[in-house]
């Protein structure tokens, strides 16, 4: 629970890369880790190399996390935002990004941007929290957050990855544990162990989601190739 930012990082991370060719020694940039939680799954269950960049948690804080897993040198962290990242030369073999990319690629060009350092052939995979259909829903409107115009729908998903030439979209949908009770769950653990140990609670993303019922609320999931 010490590592939580939002909804559990690497249940998303797992749903994410159920049908995603990931195989020992490719080189994977993991966008917005946060925490790095995703960052120490991917190379765990794949045997992948792993730059983990986020803006919000420094190098070294997630670099001490690194180490504990076992993981130093397999998985390097990187303070950054996801736009000003900078490659090696010869790219990456591919793109992982959780509950993220909807901070930094809305805006025109940002997704061409992002995705141009993944080599031919290699895997972008990105999941967001999102919406059924684009609008806020009037439903949810006592539970409104700054944030949340960052959420879009599926359909705005596909529409943004289709209008990248350099990509091959090969999946747009959305997560399925996102519709039960799994992320009410996490968002309850969550609050109760912030409650614990006066971290800010999570009751507010426990009450939205229980307001919301299943009617609205999704995490969204984009695979692609790069062309």
């Amino acid at each position: 629970m010490t590592n939580m930012m939002g909804p559990c990082s690497v249940w998303l991370t797992e749903a994410l890369t159920a049908d995603v060719a990931l195989a020992p020694d490719l080189h994977v940039v993991d966008l917005g880790c946060g925490k790095a939680m995703s960052s120490i799954f991917l190379a765990r269950e794949f045997g992948v190399r792993v730059t983990a960049v986020d803006p919000w948690i420094s190098a070294d804080e997630n670099e001490a996390r690194i180490a504990d897993a076992g993981l130093s040198g397999i998985v390097d962290a990187v303070h950054a935002d996801a736009r000003a990242y900078v490659p090696p030369d010869g790219g990456v073999d591919g793109l992982v990004s959780v509950d993220a990319f909807h901070y930094f690629a809305q805006e025109p060009g940002a997704l061409d941007v992002l995705t141009d350092p993944v080599k031919k052939g290699g895997q972008v995979a990105v999941v967001v929290p999102g919406l059924r259909e684009d609008g806020w829903p009037t439903h949810l409107a006592g539970h409104w957050q700054e944030s949340f115009w960052t959420f879009k729908s599926v359909e705005w998903g596909k529409q943004l990855f289709n209008g990248a030439p350099g990509l091959r979209v090969d999946r747009v949908t959305t997560v399925d544990w996102g519709l039960s009770e799994d992320w009410i769950s996490w968002a309850d653990a969550c609050d109760q162990w912030a409650d614990s140990v006066g971290r800010q609670p999570y009751e507010l993303e426990a009450a939205m989601l229980r307001a919301d019922s299943q009617r609205s609320l999704v995490f969204v999931m984009l695979n692609a190739t790069r062309l």
